[in-house]
């Protein structure tokens, strides 16, 4: 279903950036060129960790719908714009409505009844993901969002995380892109496209400044504005720029060789750029930033877990847990990519982070395991750990595991009143 679902969200961006791209280039030589040099910079990385190419997320059906959405809009077919730009909002409300924001910020101010029918087309397809969506935002405290914000996830919407590098990266193609296509001669030779085109890659790259100015580098404590801060802070400003400014730069270079360079030549770019966006190794092709050994040690584990712990099982993993209900079937006590929405939900999450922390510290310090492992978890909160063996804790005292492997031992918690 994994395979199923990732050809499906690739064919779906595939073609909708094809479509798109149709508009914005010449001919099919220029169309490669600019989607391998879109491959080979999403190679190379990103500024605030939106990945688009690599996997399967509701996002990327989002982005595709959009793309799709876009490509109607320019073929003056604006009620099939309307209705995939709906669905983009419904299957990713974030995505999809960062779109939209972008689209009515690029397009004309002027109101007609196309536009209005737009709206209700749009608001019509919205509504089944939009209504659940809505309702989490009234279902919020200041603790929670700081949580979300600066502990799940800080690396996509706090930035002054953002790499340094790809900060500097970013700045650069916005000025080589300003100035390629804002010089006199280009200003002149735009058409309406064009210049759709330009305002929404500016409207995108208008909300990030506009984002980076509201955020915050930390919590806010007792300030008043604070709050409200963090609140806007969750509604990723850096994701539109994320994708449009490399797409923007791939176009220009696409355009700019077409204007220089021959078909075959062009041909030969694309091909070079493909091939080295393939050979890159980005980190991005191993999500579980494992070496190869123990990334083998670990999914061989996690399938003798499928294969032997009951269904009801639930497994205290490691902190750099990856992928376990995807190989192993079995509940997790907690993973750090696994947080919930809702205001209870998160605070529960990061209370059952902590209590892993304190209860793997007291146990590498060498406190007595059943007695740390029964205070630290009332009976059936976990029925079985699955331990990471390093240098120095190699195992768990008083504990005899069930399997192991050179990296990993799985460990039963007894449920006898003894043992709690």
């Amino acid at each position: 279903m994994a395979l199923i679902g990732r050809l499906l969200g690739l064919v779906l961006l595939a073609t909708g950036w094809i479509a798109l791209v149709k508009h914005l280039t010449p001919d099919r030589s220029s169309r490669l060129v600019a989607t391998a040099s879109f491959l080979l910079i999403a190679a190379l990385g990103n500024l605030s960790g939106e990945w688009v190419v690599g996997g399967i997320e509701s996002k990327v059906l989002a982005y595709g719908l959009l793309a799709w959405s876009a490509a109607h809009g320019l073929r003056l077919h604006p009620r099939r714009a309307a209705v995939l730009c709906g669905l983009a909002v419904s299957v990713h409300p974030i995505v999809g409505g960062w779109g939209l924001v972008m689209g009515m910020m690029a397009g004309p101010p002027t109101v007609t009844r196309t536009r209005l029918q737009q709206a209700a087309l749009v608001g019509i397809c919205a509504l089944p993901g939009l209504i659940p969506a809505m309702a989490l935002l009234g279902n919020g405290s200041a603790q929670a969002d700081s949580l979300q914000v600066f502990t799940r996830l800080g690396h996509h919407l706090v930035p002054n995380r953002f790499s340094t590098v790809a900060i500097a990266a970013y700045a650069a193609m916005l000025l080589a892109w300003l100035w390629a296509g804002f010089s006199k001669q280009r200003r002149l030779a735009r058409s309406e496209t064009e210049s759709w085109w330009s305002r929404l890659v500016l409207a995108s790259v208008g909300v990030a400044i506009v984002g980076a100015a509201l955020a915050l580098d930390r919590p806010p404590g007792d300030l008043t504005i604070g709050p409200l801060r963090v609140v806007l802070m969750k509604f990723y400003p850096y994701r539109m720029v994320d994708v449009l400014l490399p797409a923007a730069i791939s176009i220009t270079i696409a355009n700019q060789l077409a204007r220089r360079c021959r078909r075959g030549h062009r041909l030969l770019v694309a091909g070079s750029l493909l091939a080295l966006a393939l050979a890159l190794p980005a980190h991005d092709r191993n999500p579980s930033r494992m070496a190869p050994e123990r990334l083998s040690d670990w999914t061989h584990t996690c399938r003798w877990i499928e294969q032997n712990l009951p269904h009801d099982a639930v497994v205290l993993t490691p902190p750099d847990s990856w992928a376990f209900k995807w190989y192993a079937g079995r509940a997790e006590y907690v993973v750090f990519k696994d947080c919930p929405q809702d205001a209870a939900g998160i605070q529960e999450w990061d209370r059952r982070r902590q209590v892993r922390g304190r209860w793997l510290l007291d146990i590498q310090l060498g406190r007595d395991v059943p007695k740390t492992t029964a205070d630290s978890f009332p009976p059936g909160r976990i029925t079985h750990i699955l331990w990471r063996r390093t240098d120095r804790f190699d195992s768990i005292d008083g504990l005899q595991p069930l399997y192991k492997t050179r990296h990993y031992a799985v460990y039963a918690i007894s449920a006898t009143p003894d043992s709690q």
